[in-house]
């Protein structure tokens, strides 16, 4: 790798106590191990943790407890791999290049959180549900080992991993766990919708196809009373079943003595729209909140600041700086998310704006600038205090406010040139996991 890379990595390892001779330096037996999760497609408003009022997820609001809930998250783009390459490589859409719009893989000169781990000395694994995620994006760099199981529901992920986890080299290791289980279709076992339904009569199925939400957003099929109620509870019943994996993930992790000194971090790529703005169980489409407010709970080793609440706004691209401080390691100057500790430690808020973009082919920008309690999506305007809808566009109102916000986009994303991946054509395997996911039909 880099030697620029392998100077600041070896003065964060000998942060952590590690030695940094031998060409291949060895962390700690006692350095904090990394588990990030991220649930696909998974509103934040449909948490118990984040006040949702359905038994959704008890497992995940008992982890909140050992943990720091980020109140205020949001997603870089509203869809799978533009999104979580930002979490990845701590870059703005605009910048790491790659994405589903332009069939761009992840360019290899990008640095990854995973690549940064990985010289560290740690050992790294991936187990995805492909699709977008499949390593012909480029999201494997730094992983010794990316994989894709044939898993429907998260918790054949977390038994993938418990195998790894088993046969793993005797050092700490970063873990990344990814789940489609609560994207579209929606397929929820029946003893998880029971928990939810109780009394619909309608007709649709309790499998929610692509092909079907795809009629009812064309308008070719007419929702009756209580459908968009039975749509919304096959999605949280795929929530209450992706919990159920999470359950085995702890129990796992406290039964061998992994839990108190491993960092485990939980956030999704984007959300989901229930007719906010005219769609039903889609997504990309729009930079609303409802797309993009997801969640992110950081439970720190040694359950450090647990039952914290943040309210300031963050971004994805701060969870690869979050990581490394909490490991001892440096942030890259290349990355551009800003380590979260500080926040959950109490200090004073230093919300930035978030730069969020939708997955086309570079240089077809469309953008959306969140600055706490305010919006600028499309030239318009939203107050986010008064209107957290985002129904009203109050541009007209406050027209340096909009130039101020538009030129802040402008700065930030002219600030650097992007990198540019290789295009790729999926093929095989990865075509079916697309047309599965509603991305090709």
């Amino acid at each position: 790798m880099r030697d620029w890379l392998f100077l600041w990595t070896s003065l964060g390892i000998l942060a952590l106590g590690c030695s940094a001779a031998g060409p291949e330096p060895e962390l700690r037996l006692e350095a904090p191990n990394l588990i990030l999760i991220s649930i696909d497609t998974l509103r934040a408003d449909h948490l118990g943790c984040y006040g949702y009022d359905r038994p959704t997820t008890p497992t995940l609001d008992r982890l909140c407890e050992d943990a720091v809930v980020f109140s205020e998250a949001i997603a870089h783009a509203p869809s799978t791999l533009h999104s979580h390459a930002s979490i990845f490589t701590s870059l703005i859409p605009h910048h790491h290049g790659a994405g589903w719009g332009g069939k761009t893989r992840l360019a290899e000169e990008a640095l990854t959180l995973a690549e940064v781990v990985q010289e560290a000395g740690m050992a790294t694994a991936a187990f995805t549900g492909g699709g977008q995620m499949d390593r012909i994006f480029g999201l494997d760099q730094g992983f010794d080992s990316y994989e894709q199981p044939r898993a429907k529901h998260f918790y054949g992920i977390v038994k993938r991993a418990f195998q790894w986890l088993e046969e793993r080299p005797d050092r700490p290791f970063f873990l990344f766990l990814h789940s489609y289980e609560t994207h579209h279709p929606y397929e929820p076992q029946p003893r998880f919708l029971e928990l939810l339904e109780t009394n619909y009569d309608g007709d649709l199925p309790d499998e929610i196809s692509v092909a079907l939400l795809r009629e009812i957003n064309r308008k070719e099929r007419t929702l009756q009373d209580g459908d968009l109620e039975h749509i919304v509870n096959t999605y949280d019943a795929e929530i209450r079943s992706m919990d159920e994996g999470l359950k085995h993930l702890i129990t796992f992790l406290r039964e061998n003595s992994l839990y108190d000194n491993t960092m485990i971090v939980f956030t999704s790529d984007h959300g989901e729209e229930f007719g906010e703005h005219g769609r039903i169980g889609w997504h990309s489409h729009s930079l609303y909140d409802e797309l993009l407010k997801v969640p992110l709970i950081v439970k720190f080793p040694k359950q450090k600041h647990g039952g914290t609440r943040v309210p300031d706004q963050v971004g994805g691209i701060d969870i690869a700086p979050t990581v490394l401080a909490a490991l001892g390691l440096a942030t890259p100057e290349i990355f551009e998310g800003q380590d979260l500790s500080p926040l959950a430690a109490g200090a004073e808020s230093v919300s930035r704006p978030v730069i969020s973009r939708i997955d086309r082919a570079l240089g077809k920008n469309i953008d959306s600038i969140r600055r706490p309690g305010w919006k600028l999506y499309r030239a318009q305007l939203f107050d986010l205090e008064a209107d957290p809808e985002e129904i009203w566009d109050t541009a007209l109102n406050k027209p340096r406010l909009v130039e101020s916000m538009q030129a802040e986009i402008e700065t930030v994303v002219n600030s650097r040139k992007p990198y540019l991946g290789e295009q790729v054509v999926p093929e095989g395997k990865t075509l079916n996991e697309l047309k599965a996911l509603g991305y090709l039909r």
